[in-house]
């Protein structure tokens, strides 16, 4: 496993991990083979040698998005067929229901820009607002843009950066997609062409900047790999210190942090909690005052409480790498410029993140939605595994529901005459409960000359049971059977 980790202030901004033996897709580019067309979605299936086909839209298939859809004329169908073979790129991780999804418009990230090979566009990154610094960077890159039907945006990092490192950077890039088209061709069948890298190596491309003082690293190999990297692409490389122990993240209290995210509820300083529910579609985020009263003024106690979420809530999000629609339930407020202002300190807090979101204005059930985009795995399905027991529901049966399925199974099997007794066994946090109730009175009467023994048993888990029909008198229980009729 490996882990990647961003300190601010001693404090944790951005946390990533990531197996070692699992083969992240985003971002590599494949030769795939198109296997199903379906006209109905405009879409098609593509193999690109994974466990699932890979998902390619006809929106993913444009050769100029902006020109196009500023003209009105996107596509609605694909210009493919099956047995076909594709240029295309991973844009999102699979999940245990869906392949990848793909788009034919490739992103090529480097430090300083992203170079579109079919997508003709010219931009700035957001998190530089400086005019004159942006006016700088469009017109260096439409100068060196190699072709008037390939992008450029200029990445956050090239503020910073020489314009002579900007300039060769767009040739390196341009010269790889010739490569890439020339791996396309020469390739037979389908075809894994190039890849985006590891993790500490993705992370230092996107995230170092000069605001970054020291790389700390427990592994001697990437630590020289890093130094090397660094002295090649920076004018003024960031110090890398070898640090030989191997609980780095303890050290510097990462992994206490870590745990935090797992869990679904979030404690705010001043006794507010956030608790973090995930669906299939969508997460959900409630606020609650808890154990925060403030003041006599209500309405000021409920408004510091979601200004305080606001923030929090922007920091899990980046924190658990949580992607696609978000809906957040703040307390009721009553003044309009309260929930103006908390939608404005969730904005600004979003505006930090490297992962582009959008956020709605508050409703008037005080709801706020806002989606952002997906990106690698969530944390919780890199470093939780479903319940064996309750299967991923986080609940297991009541005693009385699990007593009413024995019951039934019962009633089934003392349909069979030759049946004379019954062994259930359960796990033995359920055994006291169902021997204190009431729920199998019923066997009595006609049935009274069938019996029922319940026994506990660790290899039963908590929501389970066994049961075992006889047909003779002399049985062979343990110590710790129950006669219960």
């Amino acid at each position: 496993m490996c882990s990647v980790a961003l300190l601010e202030d001693g404090a944790l901004r951005e946390f990533y991990v990531e197996d070692r033996n699992m083969h992240r897709l985003t971002g590599n580019i494949y030769k795939g083979r198109v296997v199903n067309v379906l006209p109905g979605l405009a879409s098609a299936f593509v193999d690109i040698g994974q466990r699932r086909n890979g998902f390619l839209a006809a929106a993913d298939m444009l050769e100029d998005r902006t020109t196009l859809a500023r003209s009105g004329a996107v596509p609605t169908k694909l210009d493919v067929k099956e047995g076909d073979y594709v240029l295309v790129q991973a844009v999102k991780e699979p999940t245990d229901t869906k392949g990848p999804r793909l788009s034919a418009n490739l992103s090529l990230p480097g430090r300083f820009v992203v170079y579109m090979p079919t997508i003709d566009f010219v931009g700035v990154s957001n998190k530089i607002t400086d005019e004159h610094e942006r006016d700088k960077l469009l017109n260096l890159l439409n100068k060196n843009r190699p072709n008037d039907h390939c992008g450029l945006i200029a990445r956050t990092a090239a503020r910073d950066a020489r314009k002579a490192d900007i300039i060769d950077e767009i040739k390196y890039f341009h010269n790889h997609y010739i490569s890439l088209l020339d791996k396309f061709k020469s390739a037979d069948g389908v075809s894994l062409l190039s890849t985006d890298g590891d993790l500490v190596f993705r992370t230092v491309r996107d995230i170092l900047n000069s605001t970054v003082d020291e790389i700390v690293c427990n592994s001697a190999e990437v630590s020289t790999q890093l130094s090397q990297y660094l002295a090649e692409n920076l004018a003024h490389p960031v110090k890398v210190t070898l640090m030989d122990d191997s609980d780095i993240l303890k050290r510097f209290g990462v992994l206490g942090e870590v745990e935090k995210l797992l869990g679904n509820k979030v404690e705010l300083p001043s006794g507010g909690t956030l608790v973090i529910d995930y669906t299939e579609a969508l997460t959900v985020i409630d606020v609650n005052s808890a154990k925060y009263t403030g003041d006599v003024d209500h309405e000021r106690t409920v408004f510091e409480t979601n200004c305080e979420a606001a923030r929090e809530i922007a920091r899990q999000l980046r924190l658990r790498n949580v992607g696609g629609l978000v809906v957040i339930d703040f307390i009721d407020m009553q003044d309009p410029l309260h929930n103006e202002e908390v939608v404005n300190i969730l904005t600004a807090e979003a505006a930090k993140d490297r992962t582009r979101t959008r956020i709605l204005p508050m409703t008037e059930l005080g709801l706020v939605q806002m989606t952002r985009k997906k990106s690698g795995l969530e944390i919780q399905s890199l470093l939780l595994q479903p319940c064996e027991t309750c299967r991923g529901s986080a609940h297991t049966f009541s005693p009385n529901f699990l007593a009413r399925k024995i019951k039934a199974q019962l009633m089934d099997i003392f349909k069979d005459n030759l049946v004379t007794a019954a062994v259930v066994t359960v796990n033995p946090n359920m055994f006291p409960r169902l021997l204190h109730g009431e729920w199998f009175n019923s066997f009595g009467g006609k049935n009274s000359n069938r019996v029922v023994y319940l026994v506990a048993s660790d290899d039963v888990n908590i929501n389970s049971f066994k049961i075992s029909a006889k047909d003779s008198a002399i049985l062979s229980l343990p110590d710790s059977a129950y006669l219960l009729t």
